[in-house]
Formats: structure tokens, sequence, C-alpha cells
């Protein structure tokens, strides 16, 4: 018997924030036209789905009042749906759960190619009910949320910011030619790190989040770190490419001294990644880099793929973060309401990965919330 999937509407939480602003308003005509959205969608059977990274962000904001309002509403919803955790939470799903569930398809079924994985997922994928339901006012977690949430975001801020940097211009470099670099004498560290966080301020200033705290100490932190890493290496008596290689269980053979800087760095970064996802995995699995390769999960290429479309834009926000997280959803849902600026990203992402674009649903920019029931027939 065919499994009947429900049909899902990830609004981004943009969307979402003037939905609840209309509803919890004063003025009858906001009202009306929020009450009418929810029923047109009610009515056709679709459901707003929901993660973490959208209660997240609905919830930070610093006026408490909107926040209660907030909660008041996704409390409302008549059809909600929420990404399953992984490991089976009454509670929303993160981009961490969802990539559990495709490396989940791969260990521990015979899912291999992105469209066999997605068939996998989809089925289990959400949880549905009702707004009432998971924003429950007898669970306490909720009035911990928006402090929570507070924090991660200046976290977010942070990380987008420096990853838009590149204060020595390395990150097109060949591997090779850059450890062909003479290493810099102990002695004159503390004077070049001085420089390079001046570099690093300056960039964050030009192309970080607007919104980024004092982009001076954000740079001198990151300088120290650096430094304290370099000291640590020499300390260690070992070649940093080496050191980096076994410390994150990255195969040699998936190491180019023709790649980029750059490209190395994904090498790490989906390293961490896949060491977080297989300590989570049931039953336990030990795999690697070889068993699963980065292009692997269909989920990570497409986030990555955003992510550094995201980078290049000469203006970064904390927020791309939530919209890389966000944009794989269109791998298991019917539309995917974004932004005019994420919307052109992932134009330009279906043009580099053009075999993800034939597995998605559909990315919808719609300033016009009470639209959206329109597409859905």
């Amino acid at each position: 018997m065919a499994i009947v999937l429900p049909k899902l509407a990830v609004l981004d939480s943009s969307t979402l924030g003037y939905v609840s602003r209309d509803y919890c308003s004063c003025e009858n005509g906001r009202r009306d036209a929020a009450r009418t959205f929810l029923s047109r969608l009610q009515d056709l059977g679709v459901y707003v789905a929901l993660t973490l990274t959208h209660v997240s962000e609905l919830l930070r904001h610093g006026d408490e009042v909107v926040v209660s309002d907030r909660l008041d509403f996704l409390r409302s919803l008549p059809l909600v749906a929420w990404l399953r955790p992984y490991g089976g939470e009454w509670f929303p799903g993160s981009f961490v759960d969802q990539l559990c569930h495709e490396l989940h398809a791969v260990v521990h079924g015979r899912a291999r190619a992105w469209d066999e994985i997605i068939s996998a997922v989809r089925p289990e994928f959400w949880e549905t009910g009702t707004g009432d339901e998971m924003f429950s006012t007898q669970f306490p977690i909720w009035s911990l949320v928006p402090t929570i949430a507070r924090d991660d975001h200046e976290i977010e801020k942070r990380v987008a910011s420096v990853a838009r940097t590149d204060p020595e211009d390395v990150r097109e470099r060949k591997l090779c030619d850059v450890l062909r670099l003479p290493r810099r004498p102990k002695e004159k560290r503390a004077a070049y790190y001085v420089r390079f966080a001046a570099k690093m301020r300056r960039q964050l200033q030009m192309h970080g989040d607007k919104r980024l705290e004092d982009p001076q100490g954000v740079a001198m932190a990151f300088a120290d770190w650096a430094r304290r890493h370099v000291d640590a290496i020499d300390a260690a008596e070992e070649d940093l490419l080496v050191q980096t290689v076994r410390l994150h269980r990255i195969p040699p053979n998936l190491v180019d001294p023709e790649m980029t800087v750059g490209e190395f760095g994904k090498l790490v970064e989906y390293a961490q990644q896949l060491t977080i996802l297989q300590e989570s995995m049931q039953p336990k699995v030990v795999v690697t880099m070889n068993d699963i390769p980065p292009k692997a999960l269909p989920s990570y290429v497409l986030s990555q793929q955003l992510a550094e479309i995201q980078r290049r834009a000469p203006r970064v926000s904390g927020s791309d973060l939530g919209d890389a997280y966000l944009a794989p959803l269109a791998l298991y849902a019917d539309i995917v309401v974004v932004d005019k600026r994420t919307a052109e990203f992932v134009n330009q992402l279906k043009r580099v990965e053009p075999k993800l674009s034939t597995l998605m649903g559909r990315y919808l920019c719609e300033p016009q919330y009470h639209n959206i029931p329109s597409h859905f027939g």
C-alpha cells in the first residue's frame, strides 16, 4: 500500500514572523488576513513545516511581548509538521537530524544514489500534529528557548562573518604552494598576528554581518586562537598537513597537493561533521570518508553549495547559516518559501548542481503570504 505523504509548506522565518504579527494584531484587517491564510492552508490539507532553526529564529526576538505572541501563534497552527529528531525526541529536529536520517539510509539501508536516499528518508522525515501539541504551555522548555536562541544568534553572526574573511588571501592558493612557504620564526609571530587581526577587522567591517558587535574583539580573538594553534603544532614537531589529516582521520587518498586551501578546509569540515553524525547512529557504526564521501548525502551537498555562494556575496549575514540549513528541506517538502536574496542564491546553486535541481521541491519567493496557498492549487 502506498504511503500518502502530507502536503508541506516550509515558510521562512520572516514569513512566519509576518503572519504571527498579523495574527496577534489589534487591527481587524491584519488579524483576519492571517486567520484566513491559516484556514486556506488547512482546507487544502497543507501542513506548516517547522524545524529547530525556525523556532530559534522566531523566538530570539529581543521583545518579550513579540516572543509571547509568536508562541501563541505557533500554538494556534492547526496543521503542523516538524522534522523528526533522529533520536525520536518530542521536539523540532535540526539540520543535523536531517543528515542523520540520510546517513542512516546509507549505512543501515541500501540507499546510495541521492534519489534513493531521499525516497528512503521521506516517509519517516516529518512528524505531524497541531501547534498546541508541540508548543504546549505545559512544556517548560519553551520559556528557556528564547535566551538560548539569542546566544546562538550572536555565535551565528560571528561564524558567518569570520568565514567571509581571508586576511592572508590563501583560500584560493594551492595547498602545495602554501606548504612550501617558510615557517615564521616564533619571535616574529606576535607582531604578525597584530597585523593579521587588523586585516581581519577591516574585512569584517566591509563584508561581515552589519549587526556584528565588536569586530576588533572578534578579529583579535581569532588571531589569538590561530597563534595558539600554530604554537601547538610547533610543540608537537609535526607537519601541519600531516597533523590535520591524522587528527580528523582524513584518508590520504582524498588529499591532493593541487587542491586549494579552501577545498582542503571543506574536507576538514566534512570530516568533523561525519564524526558527529556517526556517533549518533543506531545501531552503532564506524565509517570513513572513503565509505561516505563528501558528496554522498544530498542535504549536505545542497547546504555546502549554498553556503559557498553565500560566502562570496559582498556582505554576509548571520541568518545565512539558517538559510543554508532550511534550503535542503526542499528535498522533502512541496514548497520552500525564501527571500529574494536566497532565491537568487538557489538559482546559482541549481546551475552548479543540476542533478540536485531535479530532486527539489519548489522554491518560492512570495512577499505576500496570503498568496502562498494558491500555489497548492
